[in-house]
């Protein structure tokens, strides 16, 4: 900082001004540099204080309380003892009015708002040399002059004018300097705010297009969701209708069977009729399974077996004929289904129930890919492949060909997606992708034949191990029977029970029915308390208040080694939520009668002799 190196000897200098911190710092400059200082708040106590102590200069803000620095100003030069007193008004001279009542008052200088060290001391200095010169000088008589259209007497002296003029000249010389420097500083403000702002839109658009791409994924995120959703609640809906209808068909399945064996008598058109009911009931039963296996997790150890494919395309023909046959014909729409069927075909391994679920999916694919009709053609073949270096090797082709609309090289790449659909709100987007989950299971290779107008042809491709046997060389095996057994059946359903008691009386079973858990549970520890204990226990798994659970865990705490089987409406394997039931044998509603056989005999071979029943 470039100050004054002028000795003041102490001067006094009188300062007015409301403002404490203003004061203060004004006071301080001052003070450092050998001036004695009297501040004072109000223009009032300024002119008592220069009474009674008369001070080398004043220095007054122009606003104040009580009395301003104009006033002030005008009061000390009107003062005989104070008019030699310099006054300095500090000011923002935003105003020529400003400048007028400054020569009105007489005031001496001005000092611009905001001011620095070396600006206010340079301008005290000023002040009090001149002051010494404008006290040798005689004063005027005063003028006249008319500004902004009102009239002003001036009685300040020549040099009084001069200098307040010069001042004034000073501050908007200094003023325009800082505009000066502002407007370049404004000038490069703009330059970088322009750079900024092209840098910030193209930040704009990065993050706009990021924030783009994560709604995408956040709307494909929510559709999944939703989809999950759907199939959560479309599950809990399945699981109330598989399980009534389950409970619904299981007498009629039970008796059918037992009235097909039994039953030499009938004639053959009642035989054919009973046939027909028992395939019926066949048909609900998948229909169910199919429901279930929909929305059930698949089970991580696939239950393999020997699947005739020829039979379960048969299966799945008419399962699905009021797809393919029977809605469109409604609709004046002629679909064709042309099976076409490899002789002595191989037997492939897998579960019958995935495979048939996978060819349903085909089959209602292909009838939407042709809204105007066409031939739907489902082929089974053995091809013999050449293998590098060896025997051909054999395989078993499973295809699904139709004359629709075919897909485009996009949707054939991503047919399998989960949740991939062309079909709008009509489709789920998980056909494909469930068909393909059953062809990882299996081991068996998926192609897609498809072009726009060609129609599409679906291959599955299944692996035929060595010890892989014909369908038709399958030879009978003795199913074992079990001995005569005291058995409780516990079901809250009174017509399954009885069709239970019923069919396993005719085997020669001594049956005693429960109808609930808590029934159930008496009636095993009543037979145990006479000495008369069952033999093996079904039960059902789901009943109100005391369900089959409850049943396992009270006959496992009496009797841990007897036997249990347990009738499910729900399938074979409970919910993620449910824990494993200790049972021995778990069996699906409608229960089958040599399925049922076959477990009493297994479960009780132990405790009796077991006989061998040819069928």
């Amino acid at each position: 900082m470039n100050i004054i190196t002028t000795q003041p000897t102490g001067l006094h200098i009188l300062i007015a001004e409301d403002s404490a911190t203003q004061a203060q710092r004004l006071q301080h400059i001052l003070e450092q540099h050998g001036y004695r200082v009297t501040a004072t708040a109000t223009g009032r106590l300024a002119l008592e204080a220069a009474q009674r102590s008369k001070p080398a200069l004043i220095i007054s803000d122009v606003i104040m309380p009580e009395m301003n620095g104009y006033e002030l100003c005008g009061r000390v030069k009107a003062d005989a003892r104070l008019a030699d007193v310099p006054v300095v008004l500090v000011t923002t001279l935003s105003d020529p009015q400003d400048v007028i009542r400054g020569l009105e008052c007489r005031a001496d200088n001005f000092i611009l708002k905001p001011y620095d060290a070396d600006q206010l001391l340079r301008r005290i200095q000023f002040v009090l040399v001149n002051s010494q010169m404008r006290r040798s000088e005689q004063p005027g008589m005063g003028l006249e002059i008319v500004f902004g259209g009102q009239k002003h007497f001036i009685t300040a002296d020549r040099l009084q004018i001069l200098n307040l003029l010069l001042s004034t000249y000073e501050a908007a010389m200094q003023r325009n300097a800082e505009l000066s420097s502002t407007r370049d500083t404004l000038r490069q403000t703009n330059v970088e705010l322009e750079r900024l702002t092209r840098e910030l839109e193209d930040r704009v658009l990065i993050r706009t297009r990021e924030l783009e791409l994560s709604n995408e994924a956040l709307r494909q995120a929510q559709q999944a969701l939703i989809q999950q959703e759907r199939l959560r609640a479309l599950g809990q809906m399945a699981s109330g209708i598989a399980h009534d209808i389950n409970n619904a068909i299981s007498p009629i399945a039970l008796y059918t069977e037992s009235m097909l064996e039994r039953e030499t008598t009938l004639s053959p058109e009642a035989r054919n009729r009973l046939v027909t009911i028992q395939r019926a009931i066949d048909d609900v039963a998948q229909t169910v399974t199919r429901m279930r296996e929909f929305y059930r997790p698949r089970e991580p150890e696939l239950e393999r077996s020997d699947v005739e494919l020829n039979r379960l395309v048969q299966q799945v023909i008419e399962l699905t004929r009021a797809r393919w046959s029977d809605q469109p014909q409604r609709r004046g729409i002629m679909i064709e289904l042309k099976p076409k069927l490899a002789p002595d075909l191989l037997d492939v391994r897998g579960a019958d129930n995935e495979v048939r679920d996978a060819l349903t999916n085909l089959i209602f694919n292909a009838v939407d890919a042709m809204p105007d009709g066409g031939v739907i053609e489902v082929r089974t073949s053995m091809p013999a492949v050449p293998a590098h270096g060896g025997a051909p090797t054999r395989q078993v082709w499973l295809e699904v060909s139709d004359t629709g609309i075919g897909m485009d090289e996009e949707t054939r790449r991503r047919c399998l997606e989960p949740f991939f659909t062309t079909k709008g709100e009509r489709g789920t987007g998980l056909g494909l992708a469930m068909v393909y989950g059953m062809a990882q299971r299996h081991g068996c290779a998926l192609e897609i034949d498809s072009k726009p107008g060609t129609g599409t042809t679906v291959r599955l491709v299944f692996p035929v191990s060595a010890a892989a046997s014909s369908s038709t060389a399958r030879v009978s095996t003795p199913l074992p029977t079990a001995r005569s057994l005291r058995i409780l059946v516990v079901d809250d359903d009174p017509v399954l029970n009885e069709s239970l008691r019923n069919t396993l009386e005719a085997d020669g079973h001594q049956v005693t029915t429960a109808g609930g858990g808590q029934a159930g549970i008496d009636a095993f520890r009543s037979a145990r308390q006479t000495s008369e204990p069952f033999d093996i226990v079904i039960t059902d798994l789901g009943m109100p208040y005391v369900d089959g659970r409850q049943v396992v865990d009270s006959v496992r705490t009496t009797t841990p080694d007897t036997p249990i089987i347990m009738l499910t409406g729900w399938g074979q394997q409970p919910a993620d939520n449910e824990r494993t039931p200790r049972v021995d044998r778990l069996l699906s509603k409608p229960p089958r009668l040599q399925e049922l056989r076959t477990a009493l005999a297994e479960l009780t071979a132990g405790r009796g002799k077991t006989q061998l029943h040819q069928h």
